[in-house]
């Protein structure tokens, strides 16, 4: 066989695609089709349950209806019981003294039957030992009674009459409390119902005391259940006829009951259940039948079964009609839309142009009609999508990397600053070697700080780490004690560096100067805020070793002159850090307390580690630190300085009291700058533009306002972080910059500062 007749025989015939909506249609029909069937399947049963919850409260109603009516009962026999415990019952029963009695004993059973009028129609008495009635309160006391008569029921159902039995007769012979059925009494027009009650004495029974109902009384019970509209509640005796309706009392009242419920009745030994039934004006209901306990009565509770049926009815059309409605809608639907969709194959080649030159998926368009299109088109979009997802992720790279690069030329900038400072401001007048010691010793404190801060990505570092990298030339000297503390980043290069110079003070002047000296550092949360309290105590320091004090300090004689490396913890303690620093010699050694605020610190179960707040300062406080240098009619000019790293901040303030200035702060917080920008006469500004984390355009639009010359100085390489600003400023320097230049553009700034008083 060859191979042109192999390939004949196994590939597949050809054969025409269909239309993509006769597809369409197919796969609208399958998934609708039994989504319908569902549908009208949950229809019924919730019909169905509906149904059921009818009945079943249908019958929780009848069993209440009949514990009503039981209870109605039970309440007149038990007030019979009361009534016969009378003492003027038994003087009327006795021969001598019986009309006293008797209208005594009348007097008590007529309030029996006021208190209860709306039920009771009467009492009366009937004597055993004069085999006759004495006491009836529709009779005035003393009267003549008329003889016990037969009563008279209510036809049967076919007819025919009969003679109830007694009441009084029938609890005379049971000695048991009796009701009798629906009859109408020899003094009475009406029907009711007589309740007969044996009264003993010395356990042999002397009267029967019997009261009649009124079915009123009973109607009431069943319309407190307030029916719905076309339901009836009705009460049936023994013999089958109404007692008592809900609705139309008094037109079948004394009629027969349906046969359905006869016929229940006649079952003993069912005590409750549900009958299908009509009324005798042909209406089908469903009938919940509830026997009562104190009589062989039936509580009888209907509905229409139209009524009961209904929503299962409703349901089945509603549901027959609303998936067919909704097959035939989907259908056409499915066609109008896949003739819609088939129009659209032409625009897949220009769809694939728009991807290749927009980078970008394809505008939004229906699906195509055939199988090999339709990959087609969803290959076009994927690669559309990833064209876009790799387009805006260069975007998002290029971004970031410029960001990147900012950021770390402005970090590199602000450490260079910084180290420069600490060569700038260190003595001049010791050996060689104790200078590079000294800068080498501060410029690796830095080094230590930065490299905590790397290694948790800037977050910040654990003090225990930031105290032991600083004193690990002493170890075994020093001793630590203090819980677990985060410190925020913004603080952990200036707590670095002010640890190291208190350990190259004690190294020189203090107790690790000596062999035995010890020097011990503990630290715990205190107060409420959480502000952290360190602890610095040496012990064994050589007491011919004096100690610089600042003002204020207490322990011994203040030195007359703060050494630089005390000047510089305080700078870093109360101005970069705002925290509080006491220094007190002592001679054993120094003691060092430092609370640091607690926004710089927080508990390692507490919240994520934070950037802290800036610091806060008043103008007062700025201004009490400021002395004239030079001896001036208008006086010296006042430069406002704005920086937030402390050593920076020192060294600009130097620098402009040797240029004949007076420096106005410090300020390091934007607050702060605030304040004193508006509280204060100014000839020119100095302003830091990133104030930890916060923008100074805000005091730069103050000071323009007050035509006060602005010097910019930022640690970022161009002026994007200006925001355009930068016109408005007579230079912008970038950190690190030398004396000169800062010279040099401050007395350019002057040159253009407005009269005396403009400012």
């Amino acid at each position: 066989m060859s191979t042109g007749q192999q390939q004949e025989k196994t590939a597949p015939n050809p054969r025409r695609p269909a239309r993509f909506r006769a597809h369409l249609l197919r796969l609208v029909l399958a998934t609708a089709l039994p989504l319908v069937a569902l549908a009208a399947g949950l229809a019924i049963w919730t019909a169905q349950e509906q149904r059921g919850d009818m009945l079943r409260a249908m019958a929780g109603t009848a069993n209440a209806l009949q514990l009503a009516v039981d209870r109605e009962l039970r309440v007149t026999i038990a007030a019979l019981e009361v009534l016969s415990t009378s003492p003027d019952l038994d003087r009327a029963l006795r021969e001598e003294g019986a009309v006293p009695a008797l209208a005594a004993f009348h007097v008590q059973a007529s309030a029996l039957v006021a208190r209860r009028a709306a039920a009771l129609m009467n009492v009366s008495l009937y004597s055993v030992e004069a085999a006759r009635p004495v006491l009836n309160t529709l009779v005035v006391p003393g009267a003549a009674l008329p003889a016990i008569r037969p009563m008279r029921a209510p036809p049967r159902p076919d007819g025919s009459e009969h003679e109830p039995a007694l009441p009084m007769r029938t609890a005379l012979q049971d000695g048991q409390p009796y009701v009798s059925d629906l009859y109408r009494p020899a003094l009475a027009r009406d029907w009711v119902v007589a309740v007969a009650l044996p009264v003993r004495r010395e356990g042999r029974v002397v009267a029967v005391l019997a009261a009649n109902l009124r079915p009123e009384g009973i109607g009431r019970i069943l319309q407190e259940q307030a029916p719905p509209p076309g339901w009836v509640a009705s009460v049936v005796d023994r013999a089958g006829m109404v007692v008592a309706r809900s609705a139309e009392q008094e037109a079948w009242l004394a009629q027969p009951a349906m046969p359905e419920i006869r016929d229940f009745m006649a079952e003993a030994e069912r005590d409750n259940g549900l009958v299908r039934t009509a009324t005798y004006d042909r209406v089908p209901v469903y009938a919940a039948v509830h026997r009562t306990g104190a009589v062989p009565w039936m509580v009888v509770y209907a509905a229409p079964r139209l009524q009961v049926d209904g929503p299962l009815w409703r349901a089945l059309g509603l549901a027959g009609a609303g998936g067919l409605c909704a097959a035939a809608l989907a259908a056409l639907a499915a066609l109008w839309l896949g003739r819609r969709l088939g129009r659209e194959i032409e625009s897949l080649g220009i769809d694939a142009a728009a991807v290749a030159l927009a980078e970008a998926p394809p505008p939004a368009r229906a699906s195509a009609t055939v199988r090999e299109v339709a990959m087609a088109r969803a290959g076009l979009i994927r690669a559309g999508e990833a064209l876009r997802l790799r387009a805006r992720a260069k975007r998002e790279a290029e971004a970031n990397q410029k960001l990147l690069v900012r950021e770390v030329d402005h970090r590199a900038k602000n450490a260079l600053a910084v180290a420069l400072s600490l060569v700038r401001l260190a003595p001049r007048d010791v050996p060689p070697e104790r200078f590079a010691a000294s800068v080498e010793g501060r410029v690796a404190a830095m080094a230590r700080a930065h490299a905590l801060l790397a290694c948790h990505a800037w977050l910040g570092a654990d003090l225990r780490a930031v105290v032991e990298g600083e004193l690990a030339a002493h170890r075994e000297a020093v001793r630590l004690d203090g819980p677990a503390v985060q410190i925020a980043a913004i603080a952990v290069q200036p707590l670095a560096m002010l640890l190291h110079e208190l350990a190259a003070n004690a190294a020189r002047h203090g107790a690790l100067a000596r062999p035995d000296g010890r020097v011990s550092i503990a630290w715990a949360f205190d107060g409420e805020e959480g502000d952290l309290r360190l602890l610095w105590e040496e012990s064994g320091a050589p007491p011919e070793n004096g100690a610089p004090l600042p003002e204020g300090a207490t322990g011994g004689p203040p030195e007359p002159r703060l050494g630089f490396g005390l000047r510089l913890v305080r700078q870093l303690a109360e101005r970069q850090l705002g925290g509080l620093l006491r220094l007190v010699w002592r001679e054993d050694g120094l003691r060092v307390s430092l609370t640091l605020p607690a926004r710089h610190v927080s508990a390692p179960d507490g919240a994520v580690w934070r950037m802290a707040a800036p610091i806060l300062a008043t103008p007062a406080e700025a201004v009490a630190a400021l002395q004239p240098l030079v001896e001036e009619p208008s006086g010296p000019p006042r430069v406002l300085v704005v920086e937030d790293e402390a050593l920076l901040a020192l060294e600009t303030a130097v620098l402009l009291q040797e240029m004949g200035c007076l420096p106005v702060g410090p300020a390091h917080s934007l607050q702060e700058a605030m304040a004193l920008a508006a509280g204060t006469p100014l000839s020119a500004a100095l302003l830091d533009v990133n104030l930890a984390g916060e923008v100074v355009f805000p005091v730069a639009e103050m000071l323009r306002a007050r035509q006060v010359p602005i010097i910019f100085i930022t640690g970022y390489g161009d002026d994007a972080e200006l925001a355009g600003h930068a016109a408005a400023a007579t230079a912008v320097l970038r950190k690190p910059y030398a004396r000169g230049i800062l010279a040099e553009a401050l007395v350019r700034a002057l040159r253009h500062r407005p009269e005396a008083g403009a400012a």
